[in-house]
């Protein structure tokens, strides 16, 4: 099954075509792309893909098209890891955009659910407003998170909140998206690793 996965980064959307067979299993390399609107960012908390919002669709299709996706087939499934401090109106304008550009049905889920498939895990998260920390736990659907403005980041707010969530610092601690001075406060995960766990839950 060919599909478009997309991760929404801090201002850009991470997009690769991934040919997922036998149910989950992901089949060959996967190239990603960054695409990155080409208007100006004023607002200092918002994603650059949802500024300007009326001009996003026809920004994104001509760069679906362009040479440097090398022809992504777009009429296909889309597979959407969304930031952890995503809003609904947030989300509901990003499963849009990926409408207006040919997705037929948008499958999106949470990055922190991407990191891992172990049964109980931290992960921490960053969005271009927020790192969220979230205690992992799996086949349930409530989980405990901490939210950390992003200019009220440090070393010692990380800590504090994985602290909070695991008193004797037990369970395994994967990050996504920091800043690369926070590296040694768990495994960092790449954008492949997530491509393939949400392929695992479809």
């Amino acid at each position: 099954m060919k599909s478009i996965f997309i991760c929404a980064m801090a201002d850009a959307l991470r997009i690769a075509s991934v040919d997922i067979r036998n149910g989950d299993h992901l089949f060959g390399p996967v190239e990603f792309f960054d695409y990155l609107p080409p208007t100006a960012h004023p607002l200092p908390y918002v994603p650059a893909y949802l500024q300007d919002y009326e001009f996003q669709p026809r920004f994104l299709k001509n760069f679906l098209r362009s040479d440097a996706c090398k022809g992504i087939y777009r009429h296909c499934d889309y597979l959407v890891a969304l930031p952890d401090d995503c809003t609904d109106l947030e989300s509901n304008a990003i499963q849009d955009l990926c409408v207006s550009v040919g997705a037929k049905r948008p499958e999106m889920e949470y990055q922190a659910f991407l990191l891992s498939t172990d049964a109980s895990y931290l992960a921490v998260t960053a969005s271009k407003r927020a790192v969220c920390v979230t205690h992992v736990i799996a086949k349930k659907d409530e989980t405990d998170r901490i939210f950390i403005p992003i200019n009220e980041l440090s070393e010692d707010a990380l800590y504090s909140a994985l602290t909070a969530l695991d008193s004797e610092h037990i369970l395994p601690v994967y990050t996504f998206g920091l800043p690369e001075e926070y590296d040694d406060l768990g495994t960092p995960v790449s954008t492949q690793v997530l491509v393939r766990n949400l392929a695992k839950l479809l």
